[in-house]
């Protein structure tokens, strides 16, 4: 990664100072290029920020798109930055035009370098076969995940259970293996060890459990080692700095934003009969209910006949104007008030509705552990799951940002909802028809069923 950051800066730098030449025919005079010269370094820094927070640096497996989403905002906000740093360095030496012309082509060098770095790792690597290992009644909701990763980085070569005895085969001819939930602890220990053995790439989902362990500390007992894991509430001065973090951006956005979202009121109130404001209770912090606040993007009584359900896709009680709320995002922003009142945070688990909340703790009782923090308005969950991500994975999610709270991770969730809230459809991606999975994942169980029972014959031969 430290060379992909490398190309970065240089090419960053390189297309300013090559609109720099271009804007000047040639000829640079000294005080302009004074300032370009002093304003580079700071520019880089903020670059480099922005693009580790936006995940620019992280191997992402799911195809080139995410990287260009992402790119948007990272060169947005390295134009701003550089226009408030040539500003406070040399006045208004820095020409506009270069601060206009340049974001053109540094979004344009950086993606044609990012797409050449991302065709030569595909090169050298190739096309990924994954194992999948896991119990024939876990395994299904996992393999509908796997079949949306881009088909030109990844496919399936087989579904094996824990215990069938061709796994080792199996693993001879993968190239990364992804272990499902359910599979017993015995069983999970000696396949991350088989994969290990064989250099094979591990992907373990985990235990609701497992996030809890993630950040435990080893320490001693005598001469035992062992693993601490220590409450995962926030300490007094974390929850002091995230509340003063709150209301500051909160009250921040919404002085700049105050003029957008009196016209939105107006076209609410104008667009389909009914109240500018939808109160819905939802469930907060240990459990305590609250009024969320959101501008109405359904009919008026949308639930008179249906009771509480969630919204659909193509749900017919979103009226039009709702749709290009939900799209922007723009039906959330007068939560910020939730955020003033203390009833949310900017950053933490989404809150649900007090009947939803009943049936997913029902189906799984870690599910309280949510309410130890204040809910959000957005998320891990929000960032890097999607529309239909199941509510057992969004608490995998929520567990591990609780569990791993800090304020870094919050500027960091903050950064990586931008991409995602001006390209509506990333948090639910590109998803295969129905049919075509549920053709695939018979496919594949059917095979496993195969190997299983070859198994099974070969120990009885034996």
């Amino acid at each position: 990664m430290w060379l992909i950051c490398a190309g970065d800066l240089a090419v960053l730098n390189l297309a300013l100072m090559f609109v720099f030449y271009l804007r000047f025919g040639g000829v640079l005079p000294a005080a302009n290029f004074g300032a370009l010269v002093d304003t580079l370094p700071w520019a880089s820094a903020v670059a480099v920020f922005l693009f580790a927070g936006l995940g620019l640096y992280e191997r992402n497996l799911g195809g080139f798109v995410p990287v260009m989403r992402a790119l948007i905002p990272a060169i947005i906000g390295v134009s701003l930055a550089t226009a408030a740093i040539a500003f406070w360095v040399r006045g208004f030496a820095f020409p506009r035009s270069v601060l206009v012309l340049g974001a053109f082509a540094q979004f344009g060098g950086v993606l044609a370098w990012r797409g050449f770095c991302w065709y030569l790792d595909r090169w050298l690597h190739g096309r990924r076969g994954l194992l999948v290992v896991g119990a024939e009644e876990t395994v299904h909701p996992l393999l509908e995940k796997l079949l949306d990763l881009p088909e030109r980085l990844f496919h399936i070569r087989a579904v094996v259970d824990p215990q069938d005895p061709a796994l080792k085969r199996h693993l001879a001819g993968a190239d990364a293996v992804v272990v499902g939930p359910g599979v017993p602890p015995s069983a999970k220990a000696k396949l991350v060890a088989a994969c290990l053995e064989a250099g094979r790439d591990v992907y373990l989902v985990p235990e609701l459990y497992e996030v809890m362990l993630t950040g435990a500390r080893v320490t001693e007992l005598e001469d035992l080692p062992v693993l601490r894991v220590e409450d995962i509430r926030m300490s007094a001065g974390q929850a002091f700095l995230k509340r003063a973090v709150d209301i500051g951006v909160a009250s921040f956005v919404l002085l700049v934003t105050g003029p957008l979202l009196i016209l939105v009121a107006l076209l609410v109130r104008l667009s389909s009969p009914g109240p500018v404001f939808y109160l819905q209770e939802r469930i907060g912090l240990r459990g305590r209910s609250f009024r969320l606040l959101k501008f109405r993007t359904m009919i008026d009584d949308a639930e008179k006949e249906t009771g509480p359900v969630l919204a659909q896709a193509n749900d017919p009680r979103i009226t039009r104007l709702g749709r290009m709320l939900r799209a922007t995002r723009l039906d959330e922003f007068p939560q910020l008030l939730n955020v003033l009142k203390g009833e949310m945070s900017l950053v933490g688990p989404r809150p649900e509705r007090p009947v939803f909340v009943d049936e997913y703790t029902r189906a799984n009782p870690a599910y309280h552990y949510r309410h130890l923090v204040k809910p959000g308005l957005t998320g891990v969950a929000q960032v890097y799951g999607r529309y239909t991500t199941s509510p057992e994975d969004k608490l995998r999610y929520d567990l591990y940002y609780i569990r791993n709270y800090s304020l870094l991770l919050d500027l960091k969730i903050l950064l990586r909802t931008v991409p995602v809230a001006l390209t509506p459809s990333a948090a639910r991606g590109e998803i295969k028809e129905a049919s075509d999975k549920t053709a695939a994942i018979h496919a594949l169980m059917s095979g496993a069923r195969e190997t299983a029972a070859g198994g099974d014959e070969r120990k009885l031969a034996d």
